[in-house]
């Protein structure tokens, strides 16, 4: 254990076991041996109590939540702090104080003392209460609740062996005796409902609330006499007493028990039965007992351990055993009670085992005896700011539970190490990584010290850690030593952190290490110097690039300049011969920072960037693509997988749908066709590719390249040649003739000799170097020049394949009189019979197909003449509110000199006057055939010769019929639809060239009767 104010040691201190630590700084040395970090941390409390030992001594001692009552034997009350400074001071008694109690508000003191005086001070008011018993009393405790209570109860016991409880009442003042004992009251504890108390008899537990005893726990068995060993008592809470009886600790557990059970005393459990008519409503029960090899000075539960503080050892117990039978003679008592052994405090774990012993050598300790030492507890608190009072200053509260141990002439302050205290430790045996991570954990809420990550503040942090960062450093590990200034080194965008970050930068750079420390730089909380950033990238260019890559990728543009940093890899580019791939894409990088897509866009195609293209679209990058046709056509190559392979594997329709070549033709505004064939004039595979696709675009866009595309076309892809021969207009036929004679692709030199108009030539490469009959006959077919087919008969006169040919595919663009008149007389020709045969079959399947047609035309004929006729002898049906289209008058309203109504096939209808001339409509009438009468009188006279109704009605219709046959004779027209066709032929003639308007004219002028389509010329065959 170690100390924070050394304690005096004794002379005689050598005397004790070698294997102890005899004063402060063995202790230090001892626990250096064992490297065993210690429990508890020991201050000897300062202040003034140092001057008032020069002239009293302590006699008891209690803790009270923010203050220490401490009585000596010159019956003097003091209150001091926590640091040993006196508050407040008081002399109740005219002898030593044998016991001091404290109520719970920290408002009231009470004092026991030999004089037979109780006195009962106020810390706050000038209340005091003083009872006089007339006999030594030798302990008293307060109500938990005086402060708060009219009755101001308190109870006392002493040499009477009496347990006396004072309290006000409605009459008076009154004392009633709990428990009358046959030898003296030593010790009493109150704690809430329960008052414990100790005597000859063992230890008593009462309920002040069922006025009733709970238990009686019987002294252990072997113990020494009572009046030897003082009881050491303490509640670790409402349902757990602690007993330290000489060599014996005790643990009583207060449970509750049914009211139906009758609970009977057990000698084995220590149980004691409760007195009272209905039962107690708990019972103790003796849960831990131990024998220990020391005398108990006082005890207090520390987490999962007994704290006991003890004094003696195992050979004072035997010699204890043997003065109490009267073995050890007076002159060796009184040697050893001048020789006393230093106490200690201990630290027992649940399975009665020792964790820690310090020892504690006290002021005087050599002359003191068991019963001049104590020990007060203190509970842990939440740090408070409230004044003891009379004091001037507000006094330091503690965070954690806390011991003070009581001597005539020292008050030692005893409290769980804390994490400050543990880091102290561990630096001092240069455990720093252990001590970061302590750090680490209280500051993140874990581990046992968490309550304590106030005691380390983030500067002694930073401290540890820079100091562990230097001592790796000096050991040549600097890796260790950046990952350590990573985790300590501040992060906040101040002065000192800059300053702390780059000298650690620095002191990286002198070793060559930069690359340890790079990965930690700040830069997003805080930014250091920019010469510190291009410092570490300069370095880390030229030993480590993958490193390099990553910060440039992550750091902010902010941090660097850009610009600088390119020109530096452009020189490393130059020089590396390993790093290319990842310089290149660094590049890149940059590039698109500095807003340079030209240059950025030439990296990414050489490095094959993923849907780099697809970003030129999107950004409208074309002017930087321009000048880069040859790296979108290997994109396109890399894309397809024919950088490591051949490329005739690949269908040129499939390399012309890929992403770049469809690129540079959709976009051919921005990037001139003229720019990229120049640009491939060195790559013609891939200048043939472009051309291709653009043709397939827009044939007209490569019409300045067709002479070039003809070469392509013959070198890459002969079998489409052809093809673009027949499609394109702008190549030129003598070079495209003797670019197909070099490479002696026939059909093309036949195609284009017969568009230069040499048929003959082109019929005679066919016949002499192909020998192919049907493309030869396709090709006269093609030309349809009659020339051209003579020359193909009378070449063909003497050649059996060809007279074969003309006879079977000829068709009628050939006499096969002619064909078989030319054949000479010995030409033994194969299958000549098979196709003059079909040529007949031919012949009169011709006759059959037509007669059959013209049986066909007639039955149409008949039938729509039939359908014509009937739909002309039907009536047409008109409203009578509709109106005249010529007058705009109802029909039924004739205009004078009009009698009928005329209506046309289109549907429009007109009053006869509207439409008919006046000598028509005159010679038309009636009365114009030599009848005077009209049509009514007309009506009349036929009404009065015939009766009948029918007879009636077929006489009009007959009559009306006979007026529309007259009418028809002067072919009337309709003079909308005449009016609609006039406009519409204007609109058509306004279309036609001149010569096409004089045929129309022609035309128009000729007969417009439809004549039957005659049948082909049939010409008799003579064989």
């Amino acid at each position: 254990m170690s100390f924070e104010t050394n304690l005096p040691s004794s002379p005689n201190s050598q005397q004790q076991d070698s294997e102890r630590p005899q004063s402060i700084a063995d202790s230090a040395e001892y626990s250096d041996q064992e490297e065993e970090e210690p429990a508890l941390r020991y201050k000897r409390l300062g202040g003034n109590v140092h001057a008032l030992f020069e002239k009293d001594t302590a006699s008891t001692l209690i803790a009270a939540e923010r203050f220490l009552v401490l009585g000596t034997h010159w019956g003097n009350v003091i209150i001091i702090d926590f640091e040993g400074n006196e508050v407040k001071k008081w002399r109740a008694h005219s002898t030593s104080v044998n016991s001091v109690s404290v109520d719970i508000d920290n408002e009231y003191v009470a004092s026991a003392g030999d004089d037979g005086r109780v006195v009962v001070h106020g810390l706050y008011t000038d209340d005091v209460t003083i009872v006089n018993y007339s006999r030594p009393v030798k302990a008293v405790a307060l109500d938990p609740y005086y402060s708060r209570k009219a009755s101001r109860r308190f109870v006392s016991g002493g040499f009477a062996g009496q347990l006396i409880m004072y309290e006000k009442k409605w009459f008076g003042k009154s004392d009633s005796i709990l428990f009358t004992s046959t030898g003296p009251i030593q010790t009493i504890k109150w704690q809430e409902n329960l008052i414990a108390w100790a005597c000859d008899e063992g230890v008593q537990i009462y309920n002040t609330d069922r006025g009733a005893r709970i238990s009686q726990i019987a002294r252990p068995e072997g113990s020494p006499r009572p009046d030897l060993y003082l009881c050491r008592l303490h509640w670790k809470d409402d349902r757990t007493l602690l007993i330290g009886w000489a060599n014996f600790v005790q643990m009583v557990m207060l449970k509750e028990r049914l009211q139906h059970r009758e609970q009977q005393s057990s000698p084995a459990l220590g149980l004691v039965g409760g007195e009272g008519d209905s039962g107690p409503l708990l019972y103790a029960e003796v849960s831990v007992i131990f024998r220990t090899d020391f005398i108990v000075c006082g005890l207090a539960l520390h987490r999962d351990s007994f704290l006991v503080f003890t004094y003696g050892d195992h050979e004072m117990i035997e010699s204890m055993a043997a003065e109490n039978g009267g073995q050890v003679p007076k002159e060796e008592r009184q040697h050893r009670a001048r020789n006393a052994p230093p106490p200690e405090l201990r630290m027992i774990n649940w399975n009665i085992e020792e964790v820690s012993s310090d020892v504690l050598p006290l002021e005087g300790f050599q002359l003191l005896q068991p019963n001049d030492y104590g020990l007060a507890y203190c509970a842990a608190r939440a740090q408070s700011t409230s004044k003891p009072p009379d004091s001037d200053s507000s006094t330091k509260t503690s965070e954690a539970d806390a011991w003070f141990i009581l001597s005539p002439k020292q008050l030692v302050s005893v409290r769980p190490r804390g994490l400050a205290d543990h880091v102290q430790w561990l630096t001092e045996r240069d455990e720093y990584q252990q001590a970061l991570e302590a750090i680490e954990e209280a500051y993140r809420g874990e581990g046992q010290w968490a309550m304590c990550r106030d005691q380390i503040k983030e500067a002694e942090y930073q401290s540890i850690g820079q100091t562990y960062a230097q001592m790796l450093m000096d050991s040549g590990s600097s890796a260790e030593a950046a990952a350590i200034c990573a985790r300590v080194l501040p992060r906040t965008n101040t002065p000192e952190a800059t300053e702390a970050w780059e000298s650690w930068i620095f002191a990286f750079a002198e070793t060559s290490s930069l690359q340890e420390i790079a990965p930690f730089i700040p830069t997003d909380s805080m930014q250091l110097s920019s010469t510190v950033y291009e410092m570490v990238l300069a370095f880390l260019l030229t030993s480590d690039v993958a490193e390099f890559k990553r910060l440039i990728f992550t750091w902010p543009a902010s941090l660097f300049n850009a610009y600088s940093v390119v020109l530096a890899i452009e020189d490393q580019y130059q020089k590396s011969t390993t790093d290319k791939q990842s310089l290149k894409e660094i590049m890149a990088f940059l590039y698109d920072r500095l807003n340079q897509p030209s240059k950025s866009l030439r990296c990414h195609l050489e490095l094959y960037t993923p849907d780099i293209l697809g970003r030129v679209c999107r950004e409208n990058l074309f002017d930087a693509v321009r000048d880069k046709a040859e790296l979108v056509l290997q994109y396109d190559d890399h894309t397809l997988g024919l950088l490591d392979s051949n490329h005739s594997d690949v269908p040129l329709q499939t390399r012309c749908q890929a992403e770049g070549v469809q690129l540079l033709t959709d976009n051919a505004d921005a990037i001139p066709s003229s720019s990229v064939v120049k640009q491939l004039v060195n790559s013609p595979e891939h200048l043939h590719v472009y051309l291709h696709t653009l043709l397939a675009k827009d044939p007209h866009l490569g019409a300045p390249f067709a002479d070039l595309q003809v070469e392509l076309y013959a070198e890459y892809n002969p079998e489409r040649l052809l093809n673009f021969l027949r499609i394109s207009t702008y190549y030129s036929f003598e070079k495209a003739l003797e670019i197909c004679e070099e490479r002696g692709l026939v059909p093309e030199m036949v195609f284009i000799l017969g568009r230069m108009g040499d048929n003959h030539r082109a019929l005679m490469l066919i016949i002499d170097q192909l020998r192919d009959v049907p493309r030869a006959i396709e090709f006269a077919k093609e030309q349809n020049d009659p020339e051209l087919w003579n020359d193909l008969v009378m070449y063909s006169r003497d050649k059996p394949e060809f007279i074969i040919g003309l006879l079977e595919l000829g068709g009628t663009h050939t006499n096969p009189t002619k064909v078989i008149q030319n054949i000479p007389p010995e030409l033994n020709i194969p299958g000549i019979r098979r196709a003059l045969t079909n040529v007949l079959h031919d012949y009169h399947l011709q006759v059959e197909l037509c007669t059959d047609c013209n049986h066909v035309l007639d039955g149409d004929c008949k039938l729509l003449s039939d359908g014509l006729r009937r739909l002309q002898h039907q009536g047409m049906e008109v409203e009578s509110d509709q109106v005249c289209l010529v007058c705009q008058l109802p029909l039924e309203n004739m205009p004078e000199g009009s009698s009928n109504v005329l209506a046309f096939w289109c549907g429009h209808i007109y009053h006869d006057k509207c439409i008919l001339h006046p000598d028509v409509q005159r010679k038309t009438q009636i009365n114009s055939l030599g009848n005077s009468d009209s049509t009514d009188d007309l009506l009349k006279r036929s009404q009065r010769l015939v009766r009948s109704p029918a007879e009636q009605r077929r006489m009009l219709m007959q009559a009306k019929l006979d007026r529309t046959m007259m009418i028809r004779q002067y072919n009337p027209t309709c003079p909308v639809c005449v009016e609609y066709d006039q406009k519409k032929m204007q609109q058509t003639r306004s279309g036609w060239s001149p010569s096409e308007r004089k045929d129309r004219e022609q035309s128009n002028e000729s007969d417009n009767t439809e004549d039957l389509a005659e049948l082909p010329p049939m010409q008799a065959l003579t064989i």
